[in-house]
C-alpha cells in the first residue's frame, strides 16, 4: 500500500521502473515539497505510484495513464509539506499562487488572457479530474483589466459535464471600480470630493455585484456577472474591500503559521467615510491610471523567517506613501522575495527597494502587441534591483516571468492573398517565424520557513535552474552552494 510523502531533495527526476534513465522513460521532474506516493523499495530504488495525464491525438483528449515511478534509493521523503509560491507568466500581467502547507490556495491576480486558466488546468489536473479547484481567497489587487480579467475567466471555465473549474470562498478588492475611459479622468472612480486642497474618491465599493453596470467599464461589467455566477454556486461567497491595516484579512492561514499583513490601499477619512486620494501623473495632472496603480492591494506574508512582499503596481509616489506609513507604525517591509511593483516600471522610488533589500526579486512581464508595449522591464529597475539587494549576498536572485518560459518554433507561417474566386494565390506577402508555447513561465519559491528553494523549468526535459538559501531570524543569508538533484 503506498504512503503520502513529500519531496526532501531539490529536484528529482521520476523514470519508468525498470527501464534505463532516458529522456524517453522521463516521467516527470519534481520540486522539493512535491507529495508521491511511495509504494516501497525495489532493488535500491523506491517505487512509486504514478499517474500522468498524456494527449491521445487519435481521440483527441487527454487521458489519464498508471505507470511504476522509481527514483535512486538515495532520494529523500519528508513527512511534512512546505508552503509553496509560484509566480505564473501571464503575458502583460501579474498572476501568483500562493499555496499553504495544507493546501489551502490564495490567487493574486489572473492577467488578462488565459495563461492562468490554462496554467491551473494543466498543474492541478488530478483534482480537477473529480471536481472543482477550491480556492481560499481571490485578491484583485486593483483595477486594470491585466490583473484581474483573467479570473473572469478563470471563474467562466468548466470542465466535463459543465462542471465549473473552481470555486472561491473569499474575493478581496482595493475598492476602486472602473467607468468607461470616456467619462474622462476626473469621473471613471465615481464621485470626489476635495480636502485640504486634495482630490479624494469617495465612492468605494464594498461589494462590486451592487454597482449598476452603467458606472462600470467592459472589463468590470464582465467581473460582475461572473461574481454574481459564482453567488450562484456558493451563497455564502465573502466579497469585499481591502486597505491597510486590515491584517486578519487571511486569518484562515494562521493556523498554519502563515501571516499576511495588509500594507495598501492607504486610505483617509473625507466627511466621515473612507476615500482615496487622487495620485498624480508626471505632468501634474490628475491620472486615473497613476491613481488606480498606485492605491493597489499591496500584502506581505510571513512564514517562519521567510518574508514575501507583494508589490501589485505600486508607483514611486504610492511607494513614498507607504514609506512614511510603515514608518510612522514601526512596521518593516524588509523581505527576502519580492514580486517587484508594476512589471518593472521606471516610476518606482529606489527608496522602496533599499527597505525591501530582496534576495529573490520577481517581475511579471511580456510581449503581447504594440498596444500593451511599455517597455518593461525597464533596464534602470533591473539595475536598481541589483543595487538595493540584499547588501550580503553577492549574487542576488532577479526574474523576469517571460524569460523563464519556453517557446518552440514550430516553422514559418505564411499569409497569402485570395483570389476573387476564394482560391489562395501562390504569392507570398507576409513571412512569420510561428512560434508555440511549451513551457509555462512559472518562478517556483518554496520554503519550509528557514530553508528556501527558487526554481524554474526550460525547454529540455529535465533541465532546471535552481537556488537554495537559509534565513536565520535576523533575516542573515546563506547561500548553499549548490542545489540538491537527484
Amino acid at each position: 500500500m503506498a504512503t503520502l510523502r513529500y519531496i526532501d531533495d531539490d529536484i528529482v527526476r521520476v523514470y519508468k521502473l525498470g527501464e534505463s534513465r532516458t529522456k524517453e522513460n522521463l516521467l516527470a521532474t519534481l520540486f522539493w515539497g512535491d507529495n508521491v506516493r511511495v509504494v516501497g523499495k525495489v532493488g535500491d530504488q523506491w517505487k512509486l505510484d504514478f499517474t500522468k495525464r498524456r494527449w491521445n491525438p487519435d481521440k483527441r483528449k487527454y487521458e489519464w495513464l498508471k505507470y511504476d515511478g522509481a527514483v535512486p534509493e538515495k532520494a529523500r521523503f519528508r513527512d511534512d509539506p512546505i508552503l509553496k509560491v509560484r509566480f505564473v507568466d501571464v503575458g502583460q500581467g501579474d498572476a501568483a499562487i500562493i499555496e499553504s502547507p495544507q493546501g489551502k490556495l490564495v490567487l493574486l491576480d489572473g492577467g488578462e488572457g488565459d495563461h492562468l486558466r490554462h496554467y491551473i488546468s494543466a498543474a492541478w489536473a488530478h483534482i480537477l479530474r473529480s471536481g472543482p479547484l477550491h480556492c481560499e481567497a481571490v485578491v484583485v489587487t486593483h483595477g486594470d483589466a491585466d490583473h484581474f480579467a483573467g479570473l473572469t475567466k478563470l471563474l467562466k471555465a468548466t470542465r466535463g459535464r459543465g462542471r465549473p473549474m473552481v470555486d472561491v470562498d473569499r474575493i478581496y478588492h482595493s475598492g476602486l471600480v472602473k467607468a468607461p475611459t470616456s467619462v474622462g479622468d476626473a469621473n471613471i472612480f465615481g464621485r470626489s470630493k476635495k480636502k485640504n486642497g486634495q482630490r479624494y474618491v469617495v465612492d468605494l465599493e464594498d461589494d462590486p455585484r451592487s454597482v449598476p453596470d452603467s458606472r462600470l467599464n467592459r472589463p468590470f461589467t464582465a467581473w460582475k456577472k461572473g461574481l454574481n455566477d459564482l453567488t450562484a454556486r456558493n451563497p455564502s461567497l465573502e466579497v469585499r474591500r481591502v486597505a491597510y491595516g486590515d491584517h486578519s484579512t487571511f486569518d484562515f492561514l494562521a493556523e498554519e503559521g502563515i501571516a499576511i499583513q495588509a500594507l495598501g490601499p492607504i486610505v483617509a477619512e473625507v466627511a466621515g467615510a473612507p476615500a482615496l486620494p487622487y495620485l498624480h501623473a508626471e505632468s501634474g495632472g490628475y491620472s486615473a491610471s497613476h491613481t488606480v496603480n498606485g492605491h493597489s492591494i499591496v500584502l506581505k506574508l510571513s512564514y517562519g523567517n521567510v518574508r514575501f512582499l507583494f508589490g501589485a503596481d505600486l508607483n514611486a509616489e504610492s511607494e513614498g506613501g507607504l514609506l512614511e506609513r510603515v514608518h510612522a507604525d514601526g512596521l518593516s517591509l524588509a523581505s527576502e522575495v519580492l514580486k517587484v511593483p508594476h512589471h518593472g516600471s521606471h516610476d518606482f522610488s529606489p527608496r522602496m527597494l533599499e527597505a525591501v533589500r530582496p534576495v529573490v526579486s520577481v517581475i511579471s512581464s511580456g510581449d503581447e502587441s504594440e498596444s500593451k508595449e511599455y517597455i518593461h522591464p525597464r533596464a534602470g529597475l533591473v539595475g536598481a534591483l541589483g543595487k538595493y539587494s540584499r547588501p550580503t549576498v553577492e549574487k542576488p536572485l532577479v526574474y523576469v516571468t517571460e524569460m523563464v518560459a519556453f517557446f518552440d518554433r514550430v516553422g514559418h507561417a505564411f499569409i497569402r492573398e485570395s483570389t476573387p474566386s476564394g482560391n489562395e494565390s501562390k504569392k507570398v506577402t507576409e513571412t512569420t517565424n510561428a512560434y508555440i508555447k511549451t513551457i509555462f513561465g512559472i518562478v517556483h519559491v518554496r520554503t519550509d520557513g528557514k530553508r528556501v528553494l527558487v526554481a524554474s523549468h526550460s525547454g529540455k526535459p529535465g533541465q532546471k535552474e535552481s537556488y537554495a538559501f537559509r534565513v536565520d531570524g535576523q533575516g542573515d543569508i546563506r547561500f548553499e552552494e549548490k542545489t540538491r538533484v537527484v
